[in-house]
């Protein structure tokens, strides 16, 4: 599981200096009105490469940064942003200089921020295109398609390119043979990029690594674990039950001998390289220059290398191949157009099995009037894909994929031919309209829950950042939210922020936003409650700190097991 163990936010906004330590499971921030409570999702939004200008850094201040401590599995990383005044910013990674879009590329795989209306990830119909595909295990099919289609522009490409008039087809040749040379010259190796940030780090902390590894020579050489085993030998001595304590010290000692001897062999391996750790520095800035001319990983640039060359030699050998060059893409038309054809078709039963699983949620939610559904769209093109699919088709409850259609040459992309949105009735009866013009709202906040949950299900565990998903909701609802929070919070972290007491009682940790003021203006702080002081805030929640809201606290923690 993915997990953020500690955020730090300094001069962001009202956040002058918070630390925030989320647990595995479902975290809870609550706090007054107009105490700053949304400032951790905008903190992590920043983060993770959201477009956020100088207007975040606060008064009195030069500049904001923002840090966290993510977990992956075994691996830690510790990723950082700031922006200054002047509305500049940087990232860095493990202490390695990352841009905006790295940030985002790593926010893509550990976290799902889900906030007001406009910032809603679900909202756009790309992404839930990819989510349907997560759900419905479509995804190697999906990248197969897209290889396909990958192949099928670059021999358009080459087929346009043997056309060319002889100027064109030089400067073509000439681009080409540069960028092989140039690829071909870096020697990349599928990886090394991440083998070497790793060495990076390595050789940046080699004198931390030695004073930590000779603090820990220093105690294991230390007189107390001799006279330690002494000790218990005097013991059993006198004791001869005692001799097991004995055994147990000699025990010990070797195994404080045998891990002296691994730290020695380990500080020998250590070595302060400057040479190194510039060649590495140098090899490190080489292959980012690739990266940004010729794909996204090193992976991706020996790829465009292979294509490239590919496309080199189809041009040095135009006249005899362009005849060949045609009745490949032909066929790679036909094997795309049935693999597009496929994989819309098993899309559509996978939103129906999605509209499904969702249903179940909204009834849990106790919204057995509101559903789900699914529009397909498919656009005509003269270049595109020969399949046979409706040009629109609304997957819903009662109206199960009709697997007909028209046949005709579908505009397509690496995704294939479909174009898909998620449709929303919260009345029963009520016709369906887009998603993206319904989303506000208690009932909207509740039907996004469900579908977040039903899609958490399928998708690898992750943080997930709700932002008063309980807007609007109230009394019963709320625990009924809380709940579907906690099942969601079995597979992924979540953090929400609540305002409803009823939520927050379900939250395995509980921290309260509160807003201070001095001379220099007003700032937020967050603190976790536990016991006596959790009761409070729920029964200030509850709407004053009264007996009797503290029994009714009590209550809820209790219906809510926690």
């Amino acid at each position: 599981m993915t997990v953020i163990e500690q955020l730090t936010v300094t001069g962001f906004a009202v956040a002058r200096d918070v630390t925030l330590s989320p647990g595995p499971g479902l975290n809870v921030l609550t706090g007054e009105t107009g105490a700053g409570k949304s400032i951790i999702v905008d903190a992590l939004d920043f983060l993770f490469g959201g477009r956020h200008g100088r207007g975040v850094v606060a008064d009195g201040s030069e500049s904001a940064r923002v840090l966290a401590t993510v977990r992956a599995g075994e691996e830690r990383l510790s990723v950082e942003r700031n922006v200054r005044l002047s509305g500049r910013t940087s990232g860095r990674i493990d202490g390695e200089t990352a841009p905006a879009e790295r940030l985002r590329e790593l926010g893509a795989r550990v976290i799902d921020i889900h906030g007001q209306s406009e910032q809603l990830t679900l909202l756009r119909p790309s992404v839930q295109l990819a989510v349907l595909d997560a759900f419905g295990g479509l995804l190697d099919q999906r990248d197969a398609l897209a290889g396909q289609v990958r192949e099928l522009r670059a021999l358009r490409r080459e087929i346009e390119a043997v056309s060319l008039d002889s100027r064109e087809r030089e400067r073509l040749l000439d681009q080409l043979r540069f960028e092989v040379d140039e690829i071909a010259r870096a020697g990349l190796v599928p990886g090394e990029d991440e083998a070497l940030r790793r060495e990076q780090r390595r050789l940046a902390s080699v004198e931390r690594l030695l004073a930590a590894s000779a603090s820990a020579l220093e105690a294991l050489d230390a007189p107390p674990i001799a006279e330690t085993v002494a000790a218990l030998e005097e013991i059993a001595d006198g004791d001869p039950d005692a001799t097991g304590l004995a055994a147990e010290g000699v025990t010990l000692e070797q195994a404080a001998a045998d891990l002296g001897r691994s730290l020695r062999a380990y500080r020998e391996t250590l070595e302060d390289d400057p040479a190194r750790r510039e060649t590495v520095e140098a090899r490190l800035d080489l292959i980012a220059r690739l990266r940004r001319k010729y794909g996204e990983s090193v992976e991706a640039i020996i790829e465009y290398e292979r294509s490239a060359r590919q496309r080199l030699d189809a041009i040095e050998t135009a006249g005899a191949s362009l005849q060949d060059l045609r009745e490949r893409a032909g066929a790679l038309v036909d094997s795309a157009a049935d693999a597009a054809a496929t994989l819309s078709l098993a899309r559509r039963e996978a939103a129906a099995r999605l509209i499904a699983a969702v249903s179940a949620e909204l009834e849990r939610l106790e919204m057995s009037g509101a559903s789900l559904a699914a529009g397909f769209a498919c656009e005509d093109a003269p270049d595109g894909l020969a399949v046979t699919l409706p040009d629109y088709e609304v997957v819903a409850p009662d109206t199960p994929p009709s697997g007909g259609g028209e046949p005709g040459a579908r505009a397509f992309t690496e995704s294939g031919v479909d174009q898909m949105e998620l449709l929303a009735a919260f009345n029963a009866g009520g016709p369906p309209r887009p998603l993206r013009t319904v989303a506000s709202g208690g009932e909207t906040s509740r039907f996004l829950l469900a579908l977040t949950t039903v899609l958490g299900a399928a998708a690898e565990p992750r943080l997930v950042v709700l932002d008063e998903v309980d807007e609007g909701v109230g009394g019963r609802a709320g625990s009924v939210v809380g709940e579907a929070l906690r099942r969601l919070a079995e597979r992924h972290q979540v953090l929400c922020v609540t305002h409803l007491p009823q939520v927050a009682a379900f939250g395995a940790r509980h921290f309260v936003v509160t807003k201070a003021s001095d001379d220099a203006g007003a700032w937020s702080d967050i603190e976790e409650v536990r016991g006596e002081e959790r009761l409070r805030e729920l029964a200030l929640m509850l709407g004053g700190d009264t007996p009797a809201n503290r029994a009714a606290a009590a209550e809820l923690l209790r219906e809510s097991g926690e």
